[in-house]
C-alpha cells in the first residue's frame, strides 16, 4: 500500500525519512496519538519499531509469548492538546503498520 501522509491518521507501512514529512507539512503539526498496529498478524517476537521524533529516538521492541492477531501492540498518547512535531521519521519497521494521529 505504501505510506500515506494524506489520510489521519496517517498512515505508514515502510521506512520513511525527514524528507518526506517535511514536504508534506510545512509547519509544525500537532500529534495526538501514534499506534503500531498488527493488522496482519506479521508482528512476532523481538519484532522492533524505531522512530525519531524532533531529534528524540525511540525504540519499542514486542515481547510476544503468541501471535495475537490483529491489535495495537504499541502505543504513546494520547497526548492533550498534541505534541508539536516537525520532524518525524520512522528507522526501522518490518512488520505491521503506524497510525500517527494528527489536529
Amino acid at each position: 500500500m505504501g505510506n500515506n501522509l494524506n489520510s489521519n491518521p496517517l498512515f505508514f507501512d515502510t521506512t520513511s525519512n525527514a524528507a518526506a514529512w517535511v514536504a508534506k507539512f510545512k509547519a509544525p503539526v500537532r500529534v495526538r496519538l501514534i499506534q503500531w498496529v498488527d493488522d496482519n498478524g506479521d508482528i512476532v517476537d523481538d519484532s522492533t519499531l524505531v522512530l525519531t521524533i524532533n531529534s528524540v529516538t525511540l525504540t519499542a521492541k514486542i515481547q510476544l509469548a503468541a501471535n495475537i492477531g490483529p491489535a495495537v501492540v504499541w502505543q504513546i498518547g494520547t497526548f492533550n492538546p498534541g505534541v508539536v512535531v516537525s520532524e518525524f521519521v520512522v528507522t526501522t519497521m518490518a512488520t505491521g503498520h503506524l497510525h500517527v494521529w494528527i489536529d
